[in-house]
């Protein structure tokens, strides 16, 4: 007899244990869906609103809407349906996009009939545990004939990872053409890598982005071609309790013209020691208006506009207050065809000392342009100087180095100050 009512005690104990293991399951999966979408909406800059749902100790089921943030160009649906483990959750869906109407005509007036995208699909495993997400998503291939008109994608595979705070997005486009009576593009395979980390509910945050175009080649009907090859273009924005730093990069490996190398070259930018307070209450305000109007800014009179610049306008010189600076770190451009080798660097300060005093008033005034003229400070420096450039800028045409500086607002070139300084 005992022995029985420990057998169904186990069995009890085992089976509660067992269904307490899916509630918690459907529960944390539930609160991080939520969470996810909270999230991309506040720095997706879309809008997310969930339609529907139905919540399951073993199934969970329901629809999420997609609009952009601005506007309603778009709107995508994606239904879902989650199967809860003991110590993990698969989601599994598809998602339908839509134009909106006035976006679609125009299409269709540009193209013709639009072509029938095949259904994406994803999968998702989401780790109860340790609180980590795998998915995956696949948009297959398709052609599309109107008129003059051919498209050949070969389709698009993508893969996010990480956890909350901590996510990984990598993507790529396989090699596509689009053929009309003007010629026909060739898009070589194209990678994105992107990661994204957040805290304090999204107040701090560092994105990092590369996107790399294999080639990218242009085919008149008369036969002339133009071949990019290696485009990339990188970012990197970081928004820290301190400051908002932003940085740019574009590469070329190669430009051609008829199979003639005609340039190459990189560029990297960033601009440094943004007010990182000023920048989230401007941020904050443009999300509450947004709110406020449903997304539609368009409804806004000219009056409205100005009131809420003026609204805006403490913050955006907020935004100065820390000084910051336009870098240049690299410049390199190479052409043989332009005869061109040129490298360069350069950087220019704004002092923001005081700057929040200035009033609007102050600033529309001559002399409030004047103040702002003579906060700046910078330098570019490239060398060696194309012989046309030279040529332009009235130096000797064998100088080997040009320097462009401002000193309290007054340019100089190669130490010389410019006549006509009121630039």
């Amino acid at each position: 007899m005992r022995k029985g009512v420990l057998a169904l005690g186990a069995v009890v104990i085992i089976g509660g244990g067992y269904l307490a293991g899916h509630a918690v399951s459907s529960a944390i999966f539930e609160r991080e869906l939520m969470a996810s979408l909270a999230n991309l909406e506040r720095q997706g800059n879309v809008r997310a609103e969930r339609l529907d749902s139905e919540r399951g100790w073993f199934h969970s089921s329901g629809e999420v809407l997609l609009r952009p943030l601005i506007g309603d160009d778009w709107r995508m649906t994606v239904p879902y349906r989650a199967n809860h483990g003991i110590l993990s959750t698969r989601v599994e869906g598809d998602a339908e996009a839509a134009l909106s109407d006035e976006i679609a005509e125009e299409l269709r007036e540009a193209f013709g009939e639009l072509p029938v995208l095949p259904t994406p699909r994803w999968v998702a495993d989401f780790q109860t545990l340790g609180q980590t997400l795998e998915a995956s998503l696949e948009l297959a291939a398709f052609e599309w004939d109107e008129g003059d008109w051919r498209l050949d994608f070969r389709g698009v595979s993508a893969t996010l990872s990480g956890q909350r705070g901590d996510l990984t997005l990598k993507a790529e486009v396989a090699p596509w053409w689009l053929t009309a009576a003007e010629g026909r593009l060739a898009v070589g395979t194209t990678t994105l890598d992107s990661h994204y980390r957040y805290s304090e509910g999204g107040r701090l945050f560092h994105q990092q982005d590369a996107m790399q175009f294999e080639s990218l080649r242009f085919v008149e009907r008369s036969g002339q071609a133009l071949h990019l090859q290696g485009l990339g273009y990188t970012s990197d924005v970081h928004l820290g309790r301190e400051h908002l730093d932003v940085s740019l990069g574009l590469s070329l490996e190669e430009a051609q013209m008829d199979n003639q190398p005609v340039a190459s070259g990189r560029l990297a930018l960033s601009l440094e020691r943004l007010d990182a307070d000023a920048a989230w209450r401007l941020y904050e305000s443009l999300m509450d208006e947004l709110e406020r109007r449903d997304g539609d800014l368009e409804q806004l009179t000219p009056a409205e506009w100005e009131v809420l610049f003026e609204s805006w306008f403490p913050d955006l010189l907020g935004l100065l207050a820390e000084s910051p600076r336009l870098v240049l770190t690299e410049l390199d451009l190479n052409s043989r065809m332009l005869g061109i080798e040129t490298q360069g660097e350069g950087e220019l300060t704004f002092d923001g000392e005081g700057i929040t005093a200035l009033s609007l008033e102050e600033l529309a005034r001559p002399s409030g342009a004047a103040e702002l003229q003579r906060r700046l400070d910078g330098y570019l420096r490239a060398a060696p100087v194309p012989t046309t450039l030279a040529m332009m800028l009235g130096l000797p045409l064998d100088s080997r180095e040009l320097e462009f500086e401002l000193r309290a607002g007054e340019p100089y070139l190669n130490g010389e100050p410019l006549p006509g300084s009121a630039w």
